[in-house]
């Protein structure tokens, strides 16, 4: 009887202690050229947000947990942009957090000039985005080019801290903006977080996960 009354107390506790299953979000990939776009679906709402980045990173990720720091397309009013990004970062991700914190990439598109691209946070991701005319100039140039130049310039080592120039081959990506384009019109429209101004506001959002 002492036994049977101890089986079900931890039946019972093993009852109490379960946690339900988690879903995870599924991530279809597809390789256009030197791109991949990978599109994850949410199960709550089914909107599935999705990334176009290049096939090489430019840190690879140090972990299946952890990402790498990338190369992408990002659409800004519908422009085309080449972006420097460093996606779902922690406070404790401090490799690539340095990204995030006062940090610059130079980007040469093709044959243009190089331009830089301020680094900041949206959200948890740290993404370095050209701006103002430059932008426009690389909008124009992404399509054709044949290749992209990348250096970080940021205050912590990131990549080595070297000022090593990556350099990231390109092919098809005109087919590969023309289907983020197509996936991006079927998805409702998002307000965008404006990007953290300032040091402590940065730090803020890492700490708070978003």
């Amino acid at each position: 009887m002492a036994f049977l009354v101890v089986l079900l107390a931890a039946l019972a506790a093993g009852s109490a202690a379960a946690q339900a299953p988690t879903i995870a979000q599924s991530i279809q990939e597809r390789t256009i050229g030197s791109w991949v776009l990978a599109c994850a679906a949410d199960p709550m709402t089914d909107r599935a947000d999705c990334i176009l980045r290049h096939r090489l990173w430019i840190v690879p990720p140090a972990d299946a947990a952890a990402g790498g720091i990338a190369l992408e397309i990002v659409l800004r009013d519908d422009r085309p942009l080449p972006a420097v990004t460093a996606r779902r970062l922690s406070i404790t991700d401090t490799k690539r957090a340095a990204l995030a914190l006062g940090a610059t990439a130079e980007l040469r598109v093709g044959t243009e000039r190089m331009v830089e691209a301020s680094c900041g946070l949206e959200g948890r991701d740290a993404i370095c985005l050209p701006a103002g005319e430059a932008a426009d100039r690389v909008a124009a140039a992404l399509a054709e080019a044949n290749r992209v130049l990348v250096r970080l310039r940021t205050a912590a080592t990131v990549a080595g801290g070297g000022g090593e120039i990556y350099a990231l081959d390109l092919t098809a990506t005109r087919d590969a903006i023309a289907a983020l384009r197509e996936q991006a019109t079927r998805q409702p429209p998002r307000e965008a977080q404006p990007p953290a101004r300032g040091l402590i506001e940065q730090l803020e959002r890492l700490l708070r996960g978003g």
